[in-house]
């Protein structure tokens, strides 16, 4: 996964990232810029329009690069820029978990209960990280981070709705395990 990401920071997340610090836009404005895109990716998924979710999803998921990569570049980084961009990372993974849920309630129920878990799994691989950081440790173990996550959702998008539960079914198993790891992680390093 880190090559894939590398790749895409190399090739497309600097050149646009070039030219939004040429525009000067703010970083937050594209933080929200990525909860709006999120919203319509609601829409798509919970209208069943998968792979239209989906490239809203992707795009969700480039502007959230894009806004720290801009911080970063132009000394932009402000503790409530931080707290802003993971406020919005939570809310927007919520929306689009959300939009799963409206699609497959009263259509494929069972399926409710995987979408329940991913978004737990989801949120406590994001609250371990950031309570470990509070103690001055930093649990960056495990592969089920957040750019695994979309990248799963977006990939599974692609496919039926039959598929994409098998992807949820992969994304509860892949978070709880990764949530683990880092709770014996932080419990190591403080000890």
């Amino acid at each position: 996964m880190n090559t894939i990401k590398n790749l895409g920071k190399q090739f497309i997340v600097n050149p646009i990232v070039g030219v939004l610090i040429g525009l000067n836009i703010h970083p937050n404005v594209i933080t929200i810029t990525s909860l709006s895109l999120a919203l319509v990716a609601f829409l798509f998924y919970r209208a069943g329009t998968f792979w239209l979710g989906a490239i809203f999803l992707f795009l969700c998921g480039m502007f959230d690069t894009f806004d720290g990569e801009i911080a970063r570049r132009t000394n932009r980084i402000t503790k409530i820029g931080s707290f802003l961009d993971s406020t919005i990372d939570r809310i927007n993974e919520f929306i689009i978990y959300l939009g799963l849920f409206c699609y497959y309630y009263g259509r494929t129920n069972y399926a409710l209960l995987w979408i329940l878990c991913a978004l737990f799994g989801s949120m406590m691989v994001s609250y371990t990280r950031a309570r470990g950081e509070g103690l001055g440790i930093s649990p960056r173990v495990g592969i089920f981070e957040r750019f695994t996550r979309f990248t799963l959702l977006v990939i599974g998008s692609f496919f039926s709705h039959h598929i994409m539960i098998y992807v949820l079914v992969i994304l509860t198993i892949g978070t709880l395990q990764t949530t683990i790891h880092r709770i014996i992680f932080v419990s190591q390093q403080s000890s």
